[in-house]
């Protein structure tokens, strides 16, 4: 036994594709053949290369021009929408910056005549609480001088009658009657 048998390998030669051509000839016994000489081309050519040209210039009248101008249109509006577009930013920018401006103007007006009215509420507070402070003064006084009053009536009514009670409790107090 051969190595090449007990290795597994063909020992047949080889007849893969690369030893022959398409058509299943050997690439061995191919001969070299002379090169022909270059011939004009006929007069088709010349046909297909005006057909081409003709067909151009009428693609190029009737398609590529108004296309072009449909496309330059088109640009031309959205230059513009896009101009109108960013003047109408800035004008929206400028009234909302002109909002913001009289919106604390508005805040510091209302702290103004919040602080004023608080003032003045104050100062009426103050007021009624002196107001009242007077008259319960007043009302104080005149008590005090009604007290003053009757404290002396009921005095000089003592002194009238001290006579008579003194009188009253020594005839209780002994039974009989005291002159």
């Amino acid at each position: 036994m051969t190595y090449r048998v007990a290795c597994g390998i063909n020992p047949r030669p080889r007849t893969d594709s690369f030893t022959k051509t398409l058509d299943g000839r050997d690439w061995k016994g191919l001969r070299r053949t002379p090169e022909k000489k270059m011939e004009l081309p006929d007069l088709s050519l010349l046909l297909v290369i005006a057909v081409f040209w003709a067909t151009f210039h009428v693609l190029k009248a009737f398609v590529f021009k108004p296309l072009g101008g449909i496309l330059r249109e088109r640009e031309e509006n959205v230059e513009g929408a896009r101009a109108l577009l960013q003047k109408s930013l800035e004008r929206e920018h400028e009234a909302l910056e002109d909002i913001e401006r009289r919106l604390v103007e508005s805040r510091r007006e209302a702290l103004l005549l919040r602080d004023a009215a608080r003032a003045e509420g104050n100062a009426k507070k103050q007021r009624t609480l002196e107001e009242t402070r007077e008259a319960a003064r007043v009302r104080l006084q005149a008590a005090q001088v009604k007290l003053e009053n009757e404290i002396q009536a009921a005095r000089a009514e003592l002194r009238g009658n001290t006579t008579t009670l003194a009188a009253e409790i020594a005839t209780a107090t002994l039974g009989r009657k005291v002159a």
